[in-house]
């Protein structure tokens, strides 16, 4: 580091500040020593950069930096009729919390403001770190000045700029699910969605079906219910055509739809949900784990704030948390069976 030091002109401290992405040095001579310390070959000792990470976590911070929590639903609270988005946003508080930051909401629909406006105000503010909600559907374009922050957001629906985001694994998830239910006997697996929900995770729901059904007899394989509208339109029609001897969907409310449909679950149908909420105390299936899917996207901000990295990557990261499995009284064991 003295090396370093001497051939920038500066001290050591502002050698160790700019290696560590403080904004106590400027950009241009971060990036200065930087290259400086790539052309001598430095590397970090991993073990010494835990431990002052470890010693600077114990301490508590003193003044919290904010970061801001970005929403574009049509009300500045719709996003909050949503359990999901609601397990997302608390993810990402209580790690800020822990990490020394206090999250914001700041509302992008705000009347007579302008997202330009928006990007002046948080600037002037301090305010570098922006975590961009999930958007509703079809909702219009996001253009913050991203060069102005170090930005992250949750899933999959904000296209408009290429953000490092963190996400839940579906296809993960689905496949999981679909062990489980293989596991207590079930063979014939149907999947309801509606088109937006596929679309929602990047058709990664239908992907982990498809590959399911190239992987078992032909005679198991239950079409999928792929929606334009409403589930419960075409669901009775479907299951009374196709039989399944479970159901894989992303609402409890299905439960209801089946029994409307003249079914027992779990007596002559299994159902298990692949985005299980808190509330879901009597039902299968997946927790896809929302409130660490929003931790995660806190911590990409916070990555890229430490390092001093503003405007959009150059090469996008995407972080997936995988879901766990949650056994429940909608699905039960199956009798052996033998093929004829």
């Amino acid at each position: 580091m003295q090396q370093i030091a001497e051939k920038a002109g500066v001290s050591r401290m502002a050698v160790s500040l700019a290696l560590r992405g403080s904004r106590k040095v400027s950009v241009k001579t971060t990036e200065r020593i930087r290259k400086i310390a790539d052309d001598l070959g430095y590397r970090p000792n991993p073990l010494v950069s835990a431990l002052m990470t470890q010693l600077r976590l114990a301490r508590p911070a003193q003044r919290p930096t904010t970061v801001a929590y970005a929403t574009a639903f049509a009300t500045k609270d719709g996003w909050r009729r949503s359990g999901q988005l609601v397990e997302y946003f608390e993810g990402a508080r209580r790690r800020g919390e822990a990490l020394g930051y206090d999250l914001e909401e700041w509302w992008l629909r705000e009347p007579g403001m302008t997202q330009q406006r928006i990007s002046e105000i948080l600037y002037t503010r301090g305010i570098h770190g922006l975590l961009i909600a999930p958007l509703p559907p079809g909702d219009a374009p996001v253009h913050l000045d991203w060069s102005k922050f170090s930005g992250a957001t949750i899933g999959y629906s904000f296209t408009d700029a290429a953000l490092h985001r963190a996400g839940a694994d579906q296809f993960s998830a689905i496949r999981m699910a679909l062990r489980a239910l293989t596991s207590l006997g079930y063979r014939r697996i149907g999947l309801a969605l509606t088109r937006e929900e596929d679309a929602g995770g990047e058709r990664r729901w239908s992907a982990g079906m498809l590959v399911y059904q190239s992987e078992i007899p032909a005679e198991d394989r239950v079409p999928m219910l792929l929606t334009e509208g409403p589930l419960a339109h075409s669901i009775a029609e479907w299951f009374h055509a196709h039989r399944p001897e479970a159901v894989l969907s992303l609402s409890s409310e299905c439960v209801a739809m089946l029994a409307s449909c003249g079914a027992s679950v779990p007596g002559n149908v299994g159902f298990a949900s692949l985005g299980l909420m808190p509330g879901d105390a009597d039902i299968a299936g997946v927790d896809q784990n929302f409130a660490l899917v929003g931790g995660a996207a806190m911590d990409l901000v916070d990555a890229q704030l430490r390092r001093n990295e503003l405007g959009v990557p150059q090469d996008r990261k995407t972080v997936l948390v995988a879901g766990r499995w949650v056994s429940g009284p909608t699905l039960r064991e199956l009798a052996p069976r033998g093929r004829k």
